[in-house]
């Protein structure tokens, strides 16, 4: 048995799935490096970490995801601090609402930097790490919308498509290396991800309330679970299910269930 403890990286620690999914892994007994801008909410969470075990190695790294130096001196630090690193969650993310052909450009390249690009730095750093100990699990947290794109969230949507692809092809390329890559597709959560939403405050669709959206924790429960498991996408929720099915076999049907969804915006919008 191994005497040191498992290590993983969480990034957008600071809330929402990612602290979650840190306490998670606390439970399992991994070290944990909590990852993002707000270092006061990043304490928070150690403390949290804390409560669960007395023993538990909690490292906190002040990081924006946008920043490729910063993401490799996340991983480098890491590596520095436990001597590995097992497990990488790449689940830093903005969300950005509108009609595509009313969005400012300069916000869709931003959702793209937190999105896309802070999911990209952090399997770059992370990867030669994992290769050179031919062991590793990565998990990139993108989104059932990331399957299936929804009215007013076009770019949203396009950067967690870019995620899928991007997992999709970084999987195969690591399995030379008995390293694990890992698409994570939640369906609506309830986090802070609207408070923190570009161009809010926007309209809620009955379909989006409160007693529709899974709970952080549910995520969080299985990325943990699977870790060190070569499964290749976790899509959640039957409804997420369904959608990604329907609109890969029956597109037309998918668009006519997000006109419903779309003119539930549009007239909640007007009020």
């Amino acid at each position: 048995m191994e005497s040191e403890p498992k290590v993983a990286i969480v990034t957008g620690a600071s809330s929402g799935i990612g602290m979650e999914t840190a306490l998670a892994f606390v439970r399992r007994r991994y070290a944990v490096v909590l990852a993002a801008r707000r270092a006061d909410r990043l304490e928070q969470v150690a403390d949290r970490c804390r409560e669960i075990s007395d023993n538990a190695a909690v490292e906190i790294a002040v990081t924006d995801v946008t920043d490729r130096g910063a993401v490799e001196s996340l991983v480098g630090g890491a590596v520095g601090k436990f001597g590995r690193i097992d497990v990488m969650v790449n689940n830093a993310g903005s969300g950005l609402y509108g009609r595509v052909h009313e969005l400012p450009e300069q916000q869709v390249r931003d959702v793209f930097e937190v999105n896309f690009y802070g999911v990209l730095y952090g399997c770059q750093a992370v990867a030669p790490i994992m290769i050179a100990r031919k062991s590793g699990h990565i998990f990139n947290v993108s989104s059932v919308i990331g399957k299936r794109g929804t009215p007013f969230h076009g770019a949203y949507c396009a950067t967690k498509f870019a995620v899928c692809g991007l997992t999709d092809s970084m999987r195969v390329e690591m399995k030379p290396y008995g390293v694990n890559v890992t698409s994570v597709c939640p369906t609506l959560t309830a986090t802070e991800f609207f408070d923190h939403s570009c161009m809010a405050p926007r309209a809620q669709s009955k379909y989006e309330s409160a007693s529709r959206m899974m709970p952080a924790s549910k995520v969080a429960r299985r990325i943990a679970a699977v870790a060190g498991r070569g499964k290749p996408e976790l899509v959640f929720s039957a409804g997420g299910k369904f959608l990604t099915l329907l609109s890969a076999f029956w597109p037309g049907a998918a668009d006519r269930i997000m006109k419903i969804y779309h003119d539930d915006l549009v007239k909640r919008s007007a009020r």
